[in-house]
């Protein structure tokens, strides 16, 4: 039997709730906060995030507004603010229940910090907290920035903030390259095997070439969906979302794909994001074809080149988990990163019983989607 919309179905859950909400009180206590939170546009965004020089992509205009509208969510941009100096940014995708004036706000790898001192990211977290889920009544997700300096110190930064509670299991894994050295330094860097096979790729017939047309990225989505089916699994963030995303990224968001040819025929892709301080790997796939001429060895080794370029000190391989992908695992393990684990997502909750109400609904959304 074919289901109900999805607003039906989220309009539907709110109305269970929504009846009794209004004879409840506010009973937990005032957030005081020496810092304000304001909402800004979005033209005022970009220069602020570039200044910054180590914000996410993930907070970046082109991305946040896809994955807002992808999520049937909002995308807000709040600055918080010590009197008239700038401290933090934070883009954060909020999605309101229909009928209740509750919902949950979602802040992806941020707030990008403004002003240096890990000192700073408590405060910045409880002005958040005081904005979003005291005074909207949201409750408040906060998936931490990726850290490549000082990861023991800033880490504890984002851990046990008065108001949050980590949300276990949810702690970002991957590999991150320091792009410090030059390209012969990280070859030697590189596991034997792996270095071994980048050789046959390089000797083979592949060309590489880089783009940001969109058009290049919905290239890439057949060869895409073609590995997903082979492999049984669905990218919730697919070429044809960041196709999306680069229509409306400007030059300084820099969402990239990289494209493998053989003889006119494509046979591997890789879409990164090369902003702030830090490339990122997002999608990448290749055919059997591709496979055979290790093609993705060739498009990972263009991509650092590329990286290095740009200036930027890192690259961040996209995720790792051992436990259910160990051959992607083991091919990013061995390129000579650093093994990273970031601070698990922190959750703010809304006061009895809104914040009760964000989470059965969620639950109960979450089952009736399958």
């Amino acid at each position: 039997m074919r289901s109900a919309p999805r607003y039906v179905r989220w309009s539907a859950i709110s109305i269970c709730f929504g009846l009794g909400y209004r004879a409840a009180m506010n009973r937990s206590g005032p957030i005081t906060s020496a810092l304000s939170v304001s909402e800004i546009p979005v033209a005022d965004v970009l220069p602020l995030l570039v200044a910054a020089g180590n914000a996410s992509w993930r907070q970046y205009p082109a991305y946040a507004g896809v994955a807002a509208k992808a999520a049937g969510a909002r995308s807000h941009y709040l600055l918080v603010s010590d009197g008239d100096q700038p401290v933090a940014l934070a883009n954060a995708r909020i999605k309101p229940l229909p009928l209740v004036p509750a919902g949950l706000a979602v802040i992806a790898q941020g707030p990008v910090m403004l002003d240096d001192g890990a000192e700073m990211v408590a405060h910045v977290q409880a002005a958040l907290r005081h904005y979003l889920v005291a005074g909207k009544g949201y409750n408040l997700r906060i998936n931490p920035p990726v850290i490549t300096d000082d990861i023991a110190v800033q880490r504890s930064a984002y851990e046990a903030i008065a108001g949050f509670a980590p949300l276990s299991g949810t702690g970002y894994e991957t590999f991150i390259i320091d792009l410090a050295p030059d390209m012969e330094a990280l070859r030697a860097g590189l596991n034997g095997k792996w270095r071994t096979d980048l050789r046959r790729g390089e000797k083979g017939d592949i060309r590489i070439t880089r783009s940001a047309d969109p058009e290049d990225f919905r290239l890439f989505q057949p060869l895409l969906q073609q590995l997903s089916h082979q492999k049984g699994f669905q990218a919730p963030q697919d070429a044809a979302f960041f196709a999306d995303a680069a229509e409306m990224a400007g030059a300084d968001e820099r969402l990239l794909v990289h494209l493998a040819w053989h003889q006119d025929r494509l046979v591997g892709g890789h879409i990164g994001a090369y902003s702030g301080n830090m490339a990122v790997y997002l999608l990448g796939a290749t055919n059997d074809e591709g496979r055979d001429l290790r093609a993705s060895f060739r498009l990972q080794w263009a991509v650092i080149e590329h990286a290095r370029s740009l200036g930027l000190s890192h690259y961040d391989l996209g995720g790792a988990d051992e436990e259910d992908n160990p051959s992607v695992f083991r091919f990013k393990k061995r390129m000579g990163g650093v093994h990273y684990r970031g601070p698990e997502i922190q959750e703010a909750r809304a006061a009895w019983p809104r914040g009760q109400i964000v989470e059965l609904a969620e639950t109960i959304y979450n089952r009736v989607r399958g």
